[in-house]
């Protein structure tokens, strides 16, 4: 190996990279006009590298291991010869084949810093050394300096020639190349964004790709991550197939605008104590568990190359002759047939999957009519040979005793994402998709669920439930349109907050599942001007948990009575529970079709309703409201998030 002088530095006086001289008949060359001639060369030559081409090998410097003939247990590390870019925008060249004795360097390493190898084995007796490499220049040809009388030979000579050299050396550590990882990684995120016609809202979109691109930045020094598969990814992101071209723009206007000049090194200007080497690659040897390394008797059991992440440098007119990327899209599949059967008068679905693994339902399967009347029918497995227990390609689905249905009546069942565990893994029906870049028919839009239809074969009865009339039992399945959500009652006034009761109504017909109300969303607002209310003192009533009790700040006015404050009810964040249908969120309440709230907004996911606290008795009432009126503002369903884009 070869250690050389290091790089001779132009950059002192007056001379600067970003200056070229400006000749002139008459102008007297000195010493300073040509090396700023050098200067300016060489580093629009090395700034150019480094902005366009990157760093690593672009041409031989393999590794390799043989053991020695002379008798030692040892053996010698080699590096051929080839090119290659430094992290400095630097090229350098090896011109002859380079060896070291593995051995020998280990020796000289534990007599410098005794215990060096025990300390980087990993316990067994392995351990890694790295190969890197890097330009260097050194002085050479020495000249006669005349002029210069009562002086020595060597005082009177100078060195006439800067040399390009190199430096191949072994290390414990790699060198940090940030650069080289997050390059890969984009590489790799890119990837695995998937173009689609109609893209499934459950996966993320435009805006996370976006983001995933910016936090590249900050995972630089991990490597390649979840991105180290170098195959086909699973589709991470899913965007429409006509923002494809914009997207791109906007992905490489972030990179290299926000993510490039946030990596080390500067680009423009590397600082001098960023290590510029490049790797090569890693060896990995063993010296034994047992005794510790003795550089008086030194032995290396066995050494073997491996690649940790070498970078290369391609040639342009290989990569215009690579094919452009593609994602082949896999055309969506049906991932169930209905099946409806009707034996000894009692009306069934057969669900047939068609996956490559059987299945566990683990929820009622809900089935909707064309009217809008749900029902929860159970699932029972029809197992085939081989499959395992709870799991089956056939499942049966039984709607509850004493529901009848129309024949010819059309039925959609949901079967949704998280409640469909797929093969031996159990894994979910979104982790399934996600991991083999599936799709399917009939996606929804909110939750990942997969749609299925069948037409009901049954006697002509009309749909009804056991122990009610079919007229009652029509209502009760019927959604409810234009159904009061929550009844807000005064609780209390002071000239700081006003006091009030929530009462929320999730199951308007009355209870039936024992749906109560969780985790309530609610902010209010002053109708008069617009403004934002403070809400606080959030409670649960202890004996009835569909009442809650919540206070606002008292609108900002001269008389603040009587008050008009219009409450909005998010739908992201409301979630509800019941003793069979589990958590729920409000939205998916009011996708289920059976209900249809008052003041439901779709375009803002809330609902939105208003109240009125009076004055008290014998105070004079404020202004009218026109006459208070003084701001306008965006509707408050305006103001949510989350799910307004999806609504």
């Amino acid at each position: 190996m070869t250690d050389t002088e290091p790089c001779a530095s132009l950059t002192t006086g007056t001379l600067s990279p970003g200056l070229r001289v400006n000749y002139s008949y008459g102008m007297v060359l000195g010493l300073d006009e040509f090396l700023q001639e050098q200067l300016y060369r060489q580093e629009k030559d090395y700034r150019h590298r480094r902005l366009l081409h990157g760093y690593g090998t672009s041409y031989g410097l393999q590794l390799t291991t043989a053991p020695t003939t002379d008798g030692t247990q040892d053996f010698t590390i080699g590096v051929s010869p080839g090119a290659g870019i430094d992290q400095w925008g630097r090229e350098f060249i090896v011109p002859d084949t380079q060896c070291v004795r593995l051995g020998s360097w280990l020796v000289a390493q534990e007599q410098a810093f005794p215990g060096i190898v025990r300390a980087h084995s990993n316990g067994s007796g392995d351990t890694i050394v790295y190969v890197v490499a890097s330009y260097a220049s050194c002085l050479d040809n020495l000249v006669p300096v005349p002029g210069q009388s009562c002086g020595t030979g060597e005082q009177a000579q100078v060195a006439s020639r800067i040399r390009d050299s190199w430096t191949v050396e072994l290390r414990w550590d790699p060198p940090p190349m940030p650069r080289w990882n997050c390059d890969r990684r984009l590489g790799r995120l890119l990837k695995s964004v998937g173009f689609v016609d109609q893209p499934d809202e459950s996966l993320p979109g435009e805006d996370a790709l976006l983001t995933a691109v910016r936090a590249l930045v900050d995972n630089a020094e991990d490597g390649l991550g979840e991105f180290d598969d170098f195959g086909l990814p699973p589709v991470a992101y899913e965007v429409a197939r006509w923002r494809a071209s914009a997207l791109w723009d906007e992905i490489f206007a972030v990179w290299v605008s926000e993510v490039r000049p946030r990596l080390e090194p500067d680009l423009i200007s590397p600082p001098q104590t960023w290590d510029p080497s490049i790797l090569l690659g890693g060896v990995q040897f063993s010296t034994g568990v047992w005794p510790p390394f003795d550089p008086a008797n030194p032995r290396v059991d066995h050494a073997e190359i491996f690649d940790p992440g070498r970078p290369s440098v391609l040639n342009t007119q290989l990569i215009q002759e690579l094919p452009p990327p593609e994602r082949v899209d896999l055309e969506p599949i049906e991932l169930v047939t209905l099946v409806p059967s009707v034996v000894g008068g009692v009306f069934t679905i057969d669900a047939w999957f068609h996956l490559s693994a059987p299945v566990a339902l683990t929820a009622p399967v809900q089935i909707v009519t064309e009217s809008g009347a749900t029902a929860a029918f159970t699932a029972v497995r029809k197992p085939a040979a081989g499959d395992p227990p709870g799991q089956a390609s056939v499942w049966t689905l039984t709607p509850p005793n004493g529901v009848k249905f129309t024949a010819g009546q059309q039925l959609s069942a949901r079967f949704e994402s998280d409640a469909v565990l797929v093969g031996f893994g159990s894994a979910t029906l979104r982790q399934w998709r996600d991991g083999l870049g599936a799709r399917f028919l009939n996606t929804t839009a909110t939750g990942g669920a997969v749609m299925a239809y069948t037409t009901a074969l049954a006697p002509a009865t009309t749909l009804t439930l056991a122990g009610e009339s079919a007229a009652g039992a029509a209502a009760a399945l019927a959604p409810a349109t234009h159904a009061e959500f929550v009844t807000i009652t005064d609780t209390g006034a002071t000239d700081r907050q006003l006091s009030f009761e929530l009462w929320f109504h999730p199951e308007p017909r009355g209870a039936r599942g024992g749906l109560v109300v969780r985790t309530p969303q609610v902010r209010a607002y002053d109708e008069t001007t617009g403004d934002p209310l403070t809400v606080t003192g959030l409670s649960q009533d202890p004996a009835y948990g569909n009442a809650w009790t919540v206070t606002t700040e008292v609108p900002g006015s001269e008389s603040p009575l009587p008050a008009y404050v219009r409450f909005v009810f998010p739908a992201e964040g409301f979630v509800l529970i019941g003793p069979e249908s589990g958590e729920s969120g409000l939205a998916d309440l009011i996708d289920s079709g059976g209900v249809q709230f008052t003041g439901w907004d779709q375009g803002g996911a809330g609902i939105v309703t208003f109240h009125r606290v009076a004055a008290p008795n014998g105070a004079a009432a404020g202004p009218a409201p026109a006459a208070r009126r003084t701001t306008h503002t965006k509707p408050a369903a305006k103001t949510t998030t989350g799910r307004s884009q999806k609504r």
